[in-house]
């Protein structure tokens, strides 16, 4: 009796080893994972554009900017993730202006490409936003009305499309690059805090990011 117990426990030891073994093997397989809850921070570069005959002397003379976008989301899976982001751009390239800049604030969806095997993972994504730009100061002058100066404001929706891929250095931990364009078709236009009613206040914007996510998932 003694013997079998003693048979019985030394198969399970050996059994626990070699499913500790394997389990060990697996996890150092594992290369990336996108699951679970995760923050990132991307540097981006870009250019804005418009179809507005008003605001093309504006983005005429300072068409390009830097800014840094900061998101945190959660990965439902290795394919989908939702994320709410922030991102800022300056585009007071030449210094002239006061304030030049464009904020975005929004929430998107990110489907990943790739498996936990992969250390590359592509991805694409889609974005809506609610966006403001403010220029002060510009110049405005009235029909027929005297040259006035002030600042300028919009705020709309806008929608974004993009994609990239991500270089995991650790399978929570990734090296980031991302490509974004920017669009929003009718926005409420201020001049010192009136309302302009003109055609075509239309805004699209394209950038390039690069950064690093950080996931708060398993520590293979």
């Amino acid at each position: 009796m003694k013997k079998s117990i003693f048979n019985f426990l030394t198969a399970c030891a050996v059994a626990a080893v070699v499913l500790a073994s394997i389990n060990e093997v697996r996890a150092q397989d594992i290369q990336s994972d996108v699951s679970g809850f995760h923050i990132s921070l991307n540097l981006h570069y870009g250019q804005w554009n418009t179809t507005s005959q008003f605001l093309e002397g504006i983005r005429d003379y300072d068409p390009n900017g830097y800014g840094i976008q900061l998101s945190g989301g959660y990965g439902f899976n290795q394919r989908l993730e939702a994320f709410l982001h922030f991102s800022y751009h300056d585009f007071n390239m030449s210094g002239d202006w006061d304030t030049y800049m464009h904020v975005e604030t929004g929430l998107g969806l990110r489907y990943n490409f790739g498996a936990t095997l992969s250390k590359m993972r592509p991805f694409l994504d889609v974005q809506i936003n609610l966006s403001s730009l403010e220029m002060d100061r510009i110049f405005f002058q009235h029909a027929g009305g005297p040259r006035v100066e002030g600042k300028l404001e919009m705020e709309g929706i806008t929608l974004a499309g993009g994609g990239g891929l991500r270089y995991f250095f650790r399978p929570w931990f990734a090296a980031t690059l991302h490509a974004r364009y920017h669009y929003g078709s009718d926005y409420d236009m201020f001049f010192e805090g009136i309302e302009m009613n003109l055609p075509d206040q239309d805004v699209s914007q394209f950038d390039i990011g690069i950064g690093v996510a950080w996931y708060f998932g398993k520590r293979f």
